[in-house]
């Protein structure tokens, strides 16, 4: 027979477990959002830096591909249905308009739109950190230093550069999360 302390210790025990697997899910069932981002990361760099005359058309047509492919994947989890869903695509609008504004300030020096707009989205993974696990922030503040460093340390190949890292690096980040298990 169990005593009222053992018993109030079996019962945080199977909370945490229960907080952890839903960690575990969380970074499963995202993992490949996050791949499926570096996909177009990859896509989108790389054309940038084989045709840089039609970079905007890259961006166009990967982005939109990318905000279709995550709008697929949602609509296939069970969660996705909720109410409360809707705030993350509110979310989102808020922060490309955010970027937008801040990116007619910024002056025309190759590649610092893209520094911006990768650091932008990556601090939204470092911030998603803060509730969704450890993951998320290492993840983001990775491929923030490394956008940095080819930034900085690998101009003339930025995009090719970028296509490796940053698309490199969602890949593989989404590969960790879904691993995360």
């Amino acid at each position: 027979m169990l005593n009222p302390q053992q018993v109030q210790q079996s019962l945080q025990e199977v909370e945490q477990t229960q907080t952890r697997s839903e960690q575990y899910l969380r970074y499963w069932r995202s993992g490949v959002i996050v791949q499926l981002w570096g996909v177009v990361w990859f896509c989108a760099y790389l054309g940038s830096y084989l045709a840089p005359a039609h970079s905007g058309y890259c961006w166009l047509i990967a982005d939109a591909a990318g905000m279709l492919g995550t709008a697929y994947l949602l609509s296939r989890q069970k969660n996705a249905s909720q109410p409360g869903d809707r705030r993350i695509w509110l979310a989102m609008a808020i922060l490309v308009a955010f970027g937008i504004m801040v990116s007619t300030f910024i002056v025309h020096r190759p590649g610092a739109i893209s520094v911006f707009w990768t650091s932008l989205f990556m601090l939204v993974y470092m911030l998603a950190g803060l509730w969704h696990g450890l993951r998320w922030t290492i993840l983001g503040a990775s491929i923030c230093v490394l956008t940095f460093i080819a930034y900085h340390f690998l101009a003339p190949w930025f995009d090719l550069a970028m296509a490796l890292l940053a698309g490199g690096g969602l890949l593989l980040g989404g590969t960790w999360l879904r691993r995360a298990a």
